[in-house]
């Protein structure tokens, strides 16, 4: 009896081992896949400013999605997608922009996460820096690979992995970042001062945060005292940010964060005064953003004020395409013809160049306004050119006598 319990224990026992051992390689191979890296992760903590931008939402939006399906170019070399054989923006879901708080000289640096043809993409800024006359250099940096123009020393590097994200920036930054990415430096998120402020506002689809260091808000306050503002409610903030999220309508909420409750309340009062004021001038309504402006909702609630808005699919796109005009954003309508080239004294005087067509036809000499000193003083002085248009052919039928 005792050698049948001995048995049964130990078949019991193995059954368990088993079967747990069973359960574990089934739980392995069922595990998630390792979650894509965020745009964020990238971003090294100490930011003074973190925006991030939702790509897939943004280009589902009738109001955002014109501005990401243009065909991007690079100036002086053609379209993107052309230069390079694929656009590198189509593929991207998330991009994070980052500004160290203790950053000079305009330092910042961008990231952008997505499936990332990283081989390809270094071809490609190198063929642009080389068309513009620059020497690509390939280097390596943790597990990037970046690449940047040796002869312009400070104007930034492309650094990529393979899968992502793409990491743009320059010098000491690009690498702090390289290393936040890599995980050896702590990154701005997931928490921290900015993910207070980034709660606070929500979720949504383009969202910016701003933490001031103590230090900034000290030479805030002084600013202020000095502008003559005396004690400002402005110098007790300490951070702030604006959420845009998108839907059948679309609602923007911003918020700022006081140390105390006293200066939260006055900041809200003063900018409601600002508000009302500014909802009225002319240009703001010509463009469309007086009738917003009266709409949005300032409340103060403890430390925090809150200012919200909401605005139709409609009444956004016209709104932004309004801001882009005036700001040129969007490309220019297409220009008229070229002025025909100048004549020049070294022209061949055989009257090839169509200079005795008629007035305005094919060939037509540019007119008086536009001929230099030079050219407009060359006639005799006795001759009167017709129409005052004087061409080095007719010159020389001028000076030959000829009528």
């Amino acid at each position: 009896m005792q050698t049948r319990t001995r048995d049964g224990l130990i078949l019991l026992l193995v059954g368990v081992l088993l079967g747990g051992g069973l359960a574990w390689l089934l739980g392995r191979r069922q595990e998630a896949p390792p979650a894509a890296p965020r745009a964020l992760d990238a971003v090294p903590a100490g930011a003074l400013l973190v925006a991030t931008l939702d790509l897939p939402a943004l280009r589902a939006s009738p109001a955002f999605a014109p501005f990401l399906r243009e065909e991007r170019e690079i100036p002086g070399l053609g379209k993107v997608r052309d230069v390079c054989g694929f656009d590198p923006v189509a593929a991207l879901t998330e991009v994070a922009i980052g500004i160290p708080a203790a950053g000079e000289g305009g330092d910042f640096g961008l990231v952008a996460s997505g499936p990332a043809q990283d081989e390809a993409l270094l071809a490609c800024a190198s063929k642009v820096i080389q068309a513009r006359g620059g020497q690509p250099v390939v280097t390596t940096l943790g597990s990037f690979r970046a690449v940047r123009d040796s002869s312009a020393e400070g104007r930034g590097e492309i650094a990529v992995r393979p899968g992502g994200p793409i990491l743009l920036g320059g010098g000491a930054y690009l690498r702090a970042m390289v290393d936040a990415a890599d995980g050896r430096v702590p990154a701005v998120g997931p928490s921290g001062a900015h993910d207070d402020i980034a709660r606070a506002v929500g979720e949504g689809a383009a969202r910016v945060t701003v933490v001031l260091t103590p230090e900034q808000r000290a030479e805030l306050g002084r600013e202020l005292a000095l502008s003559g503002a005396g004690r400002s409610p402005a110098a007790s903030i300490r951070a702030a940010g604006v959420g845009v999220a998108l839907g059948p309508e679309i609602a923007v909420h911003g918020v700022v964060l006081c140390d105390a409750e006293a200066p939260c309340a006055e900041l809200g009062a003063a900018l409601r005064a600002a508000r009302d004021a500014h909802a009225g001038d002319l240009a703001t309504r010509l463009i469309g953003l007086g009738a917003v402006l009266e709409r949005v909702a300032i409340d103060a609630e403890g430390k925090a004020l809150h200012a919200r808005v909401k605005l139709s699919a409609e009444e956004a796109g016209a709104l932004v395409d309004r801001l882009s005009a005036l700001r040129g954003l969007r490309q220019p309508a297409p220009s008229p013809a070229p002025t025909p080239r100048l004549p020049r004294d070294d022209d061949a005087s055989d009257g090839s160049d169509g200079s005795d067509a008629p007035r305005g036809g094919a060939g037509a000499p540019p007119p008086d306004a536009v001929l230099t000193p030079r050219q407009r003083a060359k006639p005799d002085a006795g001759a009167a050119p017709p129409d005052g248009v004087v061409t080095p052919p007719r010159r020389a039928k001028l000076d030959a006598g000829a009528p």
